[in-house]
């Protein structure tokens, strides 16, 4: 099925950086992910380039929005001047985080200064041994101070991000919830995906959203929120009484691909049209090579875009890749 032009238009995630500090079981199960040298990373002008030509409306309507992404975005110093080259392009209307908060509390408002609207939190724990245990050693404390800078910053709506594990944080949801209460934001409850490279971890682990959102109806009065879903992978919810909200993301259970308008670019320029899509279009190359001109780098985005699929791979079919998800971004 050929791709069609999305009433909303197309969202871009940008990985600024595969490295990551944290050690999150299901992110990089074959050890830590290194960062590409420098020289193989897009510069913030090259990053600028090709959202620039992604925005125009020619491309089957163009990216409204920008997502950064890693690895760890805040990893990256010029992490703010990505966000203000993104901000100067005409048809942006919304530049987003998604971060593990490790350095976000001291730069939440450069952040906002910089023309950022609003950031994701991922939080896989409540209780500050088991944080420890699942993130390789780091401090709860420092995230929700980040929350609160985030929060003090105007970076609203705030979203907190949870990947829930059969035996392992399962039995947090509802305490997620209750956090979601105190701090007036919403908490995503996310499927684990199957990328292939973890396997084992994925069969042993895995809970259905609609499992978690059983449990959390069971609990407490939730109504959809007036927001249309659109291309929005979570069914999101109010938490009715509260100034919070929460989330379902089913990408494995309830898959949401033919509604899917995401592009992902690569740390190293590659395009995507999938997250399972671990190859990618290289565009580095013709970035940097003087006789390429923007026709040509408009026609291979075009082109990159007309073949987005309509469906994610099974892993272990023929020409399936596993990675890691540090490799491509959330």
């Amino acid at each position: 099925m050929s791709f069609s032009a999305p009433s909303e238009g197309l969202q871009l995630r940008v990985s600024l950086t595969q490295a990551c500090a944290f050690r999150c079981p299901y992110c990089q199960p074959g050890g830590p992910v290194a960062a590409h040298p420098r020289s193989e990373m897009l510069s913030v002008a090259e990053i600028q380039r090709v959202v620039r030509h992604l925005a125009n409306p020619d491309m089957f309507g163009g990216v409204r929005g920008v997502r950064f992404t890693g690895g760890e975005p805040l990893q990256r110093a010029e992490c703010e001047d990505a966000v203000a080259a993104v901000a100067e392009i005409e048809g942006i209307e919304d530049i987003a985080l998604t971060t593990n908060a490790e350095h976000l509390g001291a730069r939440a408002q450069l952040l906002r200064n910089a023309g950022l609207t609003r950031i994701n939190i991922h939080l896989d724990s409540l209780k500050e041994e088991r944080f420890a245990e699942l993130s390789g050693g780091k401090d709860l404390y420092t995230v929700l101070e980040a929350i609160a800078a985030t929060k003090e910053a105007g970076l609203n709506p705030l979203k907190v991000n949870c990947v829930v594990m059969k035996g392992i944080n399962d039995d947090e949801i509802i305490e997620f919830c209750e956090f979601a209460k105190r701090w007036e934001l919403t908490v995503r409850f996310i499927e684990l995906m199957n990328t292939g490279s973890a396997q084992a971890f994925f069969e042993k682990h895995f809970v259905a959203a609609g499992e978690i959102r059983e449990r959390v109806a069971a609990r407490y009065e939730i109504a959809p929120t007036e927001e249309p879903r659109g291309a929005m992978p979570a069914e999101e919810f109010r938490l009715v009484g509260t100034g919070a909200g929460v989330g379902f993301i089913a990408s494995e259970s309830e898959p949401f691909c033919g509604a899917c308008n995401r592009l992902r670019l690569s740390a190293d320029g590659r395009i995507s049209r999938c997250l399972y899509e671990a190859g990618g279009i290289p565009l580095r190359e013709l970035l940097r090579d003087e006789n390429v001109n923007d026709e040509q780098l408009r026609d291979v985005l075009l082109g990159a875009i007309a073949g987005k699929r309509s469906h994610h791979p099974s892993f272990g079919k023929p020409g399936e890749k596993p990675f890691a998800m540090a490799e491509i971004g959330g």
